[in-house]
């Protein structure tokens, strides 16, 4: 029972991992999501950018642009985490990596330039 008047908060980060939908769900599995895995999930149990009337409405841009600029690197280059590195969570707004990501960048020759035009 949720009483009236109560605010009440969800958790993208918890309902994102919960073993039921998401096996190993504390696992880097990006193949998970071929064959569209997301369509077989019940509603709701993954928003990244929240659901229903009150959806980000830059979700569509954000997820092309997502993959367009993955692609553009998975091109340059290969990236490995540099040994010893640790991954701590900064949960703020967003979820993001407390003091960044130390990689070891191995560019493809030649090189891409990854600077605008």
């Amino acid at each position: 029972h949720i009483p009236r008047g109560a605010v009440c908060y969800i958790s993208p980060y918890v309902m994102h991992h919960q073993a039921s939908s998401f096996p190993e769900p504390a696992r880097f599995r990006p193949e998970r999501w071929v064959n569209d895995f997301e369509k077989s999930l019940p509603r709701y149990t993954y928003f990244p950018f929240g659901g229903g009337p009150r959806i980000c409405i830059g979700n569509s841009f954000a997820m092309m642009e997502a993959r367009l600029v993955l692609a553009m690197l998975a091109s340059a280059g290969s990236y490995a985490l540099q040994p010893g590195a640790r991954i701590e969570m900064d949960p703020l707004i967003t979820l993001r990596p407390k003091h960044g990501v130390p990689v070891t960048v191995k560019l493809r020759q030649p090189a891409l330039s990854l600077q605008p035009a």
